[in-house]
């Protein structure tokens, strides 16, 4: 009998890369959707501080946190933080990304027309294109199972030292990004998945390794393509990243129950 097996997934896909340097560009600007660096924001453009609001509205679904234990398993990737939760699956709580919904995330919307300067301990990053596949948070980093296709998807969220520009450009549907504030002295954390539509962007600034700090705004994009899950004309999304690609500090925060991630009606 023959064997037939479906197409293999697609996880994640790599683009073009363009150089960014901020010595020469230090500022990003949302030009009608296509996101550009440039040595001054043009006169047209609104200028935007990076977001900041009230840290103690409680936004996303919100877990109990028994236990967060951190190794350190391979210095090249940074730490990693296994957290224990109280609950039998974990629910990410779906929303449209308005600005300040970014800002309890410590995430700044930058919409057509608005611009800003990036913040960051490293001069020369990279914008790289990419191609999300609709199962691409469908492994997991932790676990040993390599690049296998998994039937569940984890937790998997992060901080570093270097900023993102997380630019939804596809032309046909939104880029859904994970997002948590964790309260490791109230032993808490809050999760959501933030939609952006075609044309906007997210500045998420560098987060600095501090000890002791009071919450911790942690973000993912490995669930970026979910808005895929709708239907069976689209199994990807296209998207832009700013991001740093050799050193910087990661770290990691995970959790191996399996995840819900709603659709927006």
């Amino acid at each position: 009998m023959t064997k037939e097996y479906f197409d293999a997934p697609l996880f994640i896909k790599e683009g073009a890369v363009n150089d960014v340097n901020l010595v020469e560009t230090p500022f990003f600007y949302n030009n009608n959707g296509c996101p550009t660096y440039v040595k001054a924001l043009p006169p047209y453009v609104e200028p935007l501080e990076p977001a900041s609001s009230d840290p103690y509205i409680p936004i996303g679904r919100e877990y109990e946190v028994i236990d967060a234990k951190t190794e350190t398993p391979d210095p090249e990737h940074g730490e990693q933080t296994k957290l224990t939760l109280v609950a039998n699956e974990v629910v990410y709580e779906p929303m449209w990304v308005t600005s300040s919904v970014a800002a309890a995330f410590g995430i700044t919307l930058v919409q057509k027309g608005q611009g800003i300067r990036v913040s960051s301990p490293e001069d020369k990053l990279k914008q790289i294109d990419y191609e999300y596949g609709m199962f691409a948070g469908h492994r997991s980093p932790y676990q040993g199972t390599g690049y296998r296709l998994l039937g569940m998807v984890c937790t998997d969220l992060e901080h570093h030292d270097f900023p993102h520009v997380f630019a939804s450009i596809d032309p046909e549907l939104p880029l859904v990004i994970s997002v948590a504030r964790y309260w490791p002295r109230f032993k808490k954390i809050f999760l959501a998945d933030l939609w952006v539509p075609s044309g906007s962007a997210l500045y998420i600034p560098p987060r600095s390794r501090a000890k002791g700090q009071e919450f911790v705004h942690l973000h993912g994009n490995r669930n970026s393509a979910l808005a895929c899950w709708r239907g069976i004309e689209r199994s990807s999304i296209q998207t832009q990243t700013l991001l740093q690609v050799d050193g910087g500090y990661f770290h990691w925060f995970w959790n191996e129950l399996p995840t819900i991630h709603p659709l927006l009606k």
